[in-house]
């Protein structure tokens, strides 16, 4: 990334949380829900991120946007030698609350609206350099640099409106807070233990309500059943490890919680379009 790379420090905060990380294993990086927009800037190796519905598959250079209350979890699928490695931003929906702007309103922008910013930037030199800035700006602390870190935090902002809001049809946000709220520590226990066995009324259990309670919340803000959320989140897993490790169908079956393999591979196959096998062998 030459002149563009961010060093790798480890700061707490800045005006905003901010932290260096690495995915070292499946499943080691694992986010709570959150209100805040999340910036990721890798800056080295490769890693695949469960965001909502998508699977990003990202490298050094590149930057990803999570908005608020979006589920995410981030997936190492490299070597010891390649992982993933990032800088995380979170930046509050209050951020320019205070600084002289009304034209910025995150929070109206992201959920009374119902928009979200676009998930990956591929290669934006300038989203990277200004965010390198500003992590320059906070190691030098010369005169005033809360206020230049704040300009480079609204240049930011500036062009991921320009180029990357979108409108989707997703669950309206201000009106089911208290379903996403509610069902978070379920979506949570299911990317912790997806690879063992679970139950909804486990899940219900976790969140504090019963069982038809939970099921309605749950589908409200995912769209799926529990048990389809955690089938699909399985076969999203496999697919991973079928195309980065040397692991044999019937142990990636296993270690992601399929207790038939043939029932893997016929689930595999309806969400995919194609058997392990074929994927495997395509590679």
């Amino acid at each position: 990334m030459g002149e563009y790379e961010i060093t790798d420090v480890d700061l707490q905060t800045v005006i905003f949380p901010y932290r260096t990380s690495a995915t070292r294993s499946i499943e080691t990086e694992r986010r709570a829900l959150h209100e805040d927009v999340e910036v990721k800037c890798f800056y080295k190796g490769v890693s695949t991120l469960l965001i909502g519905e998508k699977k990003v598959n990202v490298k050094a250079g590149d930057i990803v946007v999570i908005n608020p209350y979006e589920f995410h979890a981030t997936i190492d699928r490299g070597t010891d030698a390649c992982v993933g490695k990032y800088h995380s931003f979170m930046f509050p929906l209050d951020i320019f609350s205070g600084h002289g702007t009304d034209t910025i309103k995150l929070r109206t922008l992201l959920l009374e609206n119902n928009m979200s910013f676009e998930t990956l930037f591929r290669d934006n030199k300038r989203m990277v350099k200004i965010l390198s800035r500003i992590v320059r700006e906070y190691e030098e602390k010369n005169t005033a640099y809360d206020m230049a870190i704040m300009g480079l935090i609204m240049e930011f902002f500036a062009i991921l409106i320009r180029r990357g809001i979108v409108g989707e049809e997703r669950v309206n946000t201000k009106k089911n807070l208290h379903s996403y709220r509610l069902v978070e520590p379920a979506i949570r226990y299911v990317r912790d233990h997806f690879h063992e066995s679970v139950s909804v009324e486990q899940l219900a259990d976790l969140c504090h309500v019963t069982k038809p309670y939970f099921c309605r919340a749950f589908k409200t803000v995912t769209r799926k059943t529990a048990m389809e959320y955690l089938r699909d989140y399985r076969l999203k897993v496999s697919d991973i490890l079928l195309c980065n490790t040397d692991k044999s169908i019937a142990v990636v079956a296993e270690e992601c919680g399929f207790e038939s393999f043939s029932y893997f591979c016929r689930s595999y196959k309806k969400y995919y379009g194609f058997t392990p096998g074929a994927r495997r062998s395509s590679l």
